[in-house]
């Protein structure tokens, strides 16, 4: 009879013995008492400390931006009475991207405005100050036909009125919002408050889309299409702020639609086309919407929004998506949204929200103009500070973003805005006498109602000066010192007419 595996069986029990009497011997037992308890007062410190720092910072999100409430900065509840993004043609581009999800899109038709295998004119960029104007002798070479007729008049026949959408695109523009839907506040219901889920719509190329509505706007005017060309100049600033929301997304997706109309409108107002009542609807829709301050919104819903969204992660850490990083930041960021006790948690939303008020700086109106500044020294203190895996700190610094020179370029949008906004009192006086003023002093009454300070020098207009043909506005610009107008060292807006000026 083999009695091997008896044998075996013997050895393994003397040595499950030994190893708890070893284990559970006095000296084991108070060691793993010692450790224990040392555990748990390192954790119930960092759960004191921690709760101190997010305390601290709360109290300072308050102070700054007046609330802790995300919903402050969200554009209001729109229904579709007062809602331009009702449109019906909008509402038919409206999918879900995946069929049971929330997640939603605005899908327009490639090239939806232009006319099949149509080969677009390039825009020549403009040089100190001028506006970017169509090269149509470059584009009927192209088109390799003979120049029977003058491009302006091809070219604004074949556009048409963008296969029947522009029509249509007008309707509603008096609406006094232009929100996508649904708007911020419907998606975050509609998720349940998990900030990660909300389902706000995508548009499509927005991009564009605006650059073929700014086609057919240089067109309308070359054309001599004055009506054509205020309905499009609206229907462009209506698609300009229908994404604008808190969070950065809200500020840059505007930018850069506001970019692309108001040069568009720029080169458009240097054509005899408009009449006074166009131009004095423009002002006000133009004056509507302040590039900086909803930058400055943006800006501080992106902070309460993270801080809800990271609040979110201690009650729903599955809701944490971990994308990008290195496999060691992939995998100690999982540990701490994971498995942290609340004073980590506490200490990177602390540490995120304090970096992120630091780039936003005071609640001024010249804030932007050091605003490079401070989101440099908050990215190099960032780097320098999490130079391991910190994970009291490694979550909130993936968190936050570089904003860079975000509000400069906003201030430098306004400007722009605000120069449309004189050049429709300018040339209203043009209308009426025949020239352009020799001062802003004389269109005063026609610019009272707007808020037109140089966003560089407040309590300041932009400079102005007449020019053969013409005339320049300009802002102190990044540095606030004005040069009277000097390239490169001021922010220019020019505008060429072919007409007869005042000397």
């Amino acid at each position: 009879m083999n009695s091997k595996p008896i044998t075996e069986t013997w050895y393994t029990l003397r040595l499950a013995r030994w190893a708890w009497r070893l284990i559970w011997n006095r000296r084991m037992a108070w060691t793993v008492v010692c450790l224990v308890s040392l555990v748990t007062v390192l954790w119930q410190w960092e759960n004191w400390r921690s709760a101190r720092e997010l305390k601290a910072v709360h109290q300072r999100v308050v102070e700054r931006l007046g609330t802790d409430d995300p919903f402050a900065f969200m554009p209001p509840r729109v229904t579709d009475e007062q809602n331009y993004f009702a449109n019906p043609v909008l509402e038919s581009w409206l999918h879900e991207t995946t069929p049971g999800t929330l997640r939603l899109k605005y899908n327009p038709p490639k090239d939806a405005l232009l006319p099949k295998d149509f080969i677009k004119p390039e825009i020549v960029e403009g040089e100190d100050g001028k506006a970017g104007r169509l090269d149509l002798k470059a584009w009927m070479a192209k088109r390799n036909l003979p120049n029977t007729e003058e491009p302006r008049l091809v070219l604004a026949r074949e556009l048409g009125d963008g296969n029947g959408l522009l029509p249509k695109l007008a309707e509603g523009l008096n609406k006094p919002y232009s929100i996508m839907k649904p708007g911020q506040r419907e998606a975050m219901e509609a998720a349940d408050g998990n900030p990660w889920a909300a389902p706000y719509p995508q548009f499509e190329s927005l991009n564009r889309f605006q650059e073929q509505l700014g086609l057919h706007l240089r067109s309308a005017a070359l054309a001599g299409e004055g009506d054509k060309a205020a309905t499009i100049a609206h229907i462009m600033l209506r698609f300009c702020e229908a994404p604008a929301r808190c969070g950065m997304i809200g500020c840059l997706v505007p930018l850069a639609l506001h970019g692309i109309a108001l040069d568009a409108l720029h080169e458009a107002l240097e054509h005899p086309v408009w009449t006074e009542e166009a131009l004095g609807r423009l002002q006000v829709r133009l004056a509507q919407f302040d590039d900086l301050k909803q930058y400055q919104r943006a800006h501080a819903g992106e902070i309460l929004n993270m801080f809800a969204g990271l609040t979110y992660f201690r009650r729903h850490p599955e809701a944490f998506d971990l994308g990008g990083g290195s496999d060691a930041e992939r995998s100690v960021t999982g540990f701490v949204v994971r498995n942290m006790p609340v004073g980590w948690h506490d200490a990177n939303v602390a540490y995120y929200t304090n970096h992120m008020l630091d780039q936003l700086g005071p609640l001024t109106p010249t804030a932007w103009l050091d605003a490079g500044s401070r989101s440099e020294a908050v990215n190099a203190r960032v780097k320098a500070e999490v130079t391991w895996p910190n994970p009291r700190r490694i979550l909130g610094a993936i968190a936050i973003p570089h904003v860079g020179n975000i509000s400069q370029h906003a201030a430098e949008t306004l400007f722009h805005r605000r120069c449309l906004i004189i050049a429709c009192a300018l040339e209203k006086h043009r209308l009426r006498h025949g020239a352009f003023p020799a001062s802003l002093d004389t269109v005063k009454d026609d610019l009272k109602l707007f808020t037109l300070d140089d966003p560089a020098w407040p309590g300041h207009l932009p400079g102005f000066k007449l020019e053969n043909g013409g005339y320049l506005l300009w802002s102190a610009g990044p540095d606030a010192r004005d040069d009277g107008g000097e390239k490169d060292k001021d922010w220019l807006w020019r505008v060429t007419f072919s007409l007869p000026n005042p000397a």
